[in-house]
């Protein structure tokens, strides 16, 4: 094999490997937008619920918890 093809195997090899890391770079960022989308709406209902349950507190900023029976 001459230098040339070694050249030339090296760039298909690099460009295959560029294209691996693309698709997966893709995917990656795919999934980070859908976790975005559904961390967002979390955080939406953790507020609805909270304001909720504030509201039935009679507006009280204390929230109070309560220790399950078993302890």
């Amino acid at each position: 094999m001459n230098e040339l093809e070694k050249l030339q195997e090296q760039v298909a090899f690099q460009e295959r490997t560029i294209e691996q890391l693309n698709d997966a770079l893709t995917s990656q960022q795919r999934q980070i937008s859908q976790l975005t989308e559904k961390l967002d709406t979390t955080v939406k209902l953790l507020k609805s619920l909270r304001s909720e349950n504030e509201s039935r507190a009679g507006n009280s900023s204390e929230i109070t918890y309560e220790i399950p029976p078993h302890y």
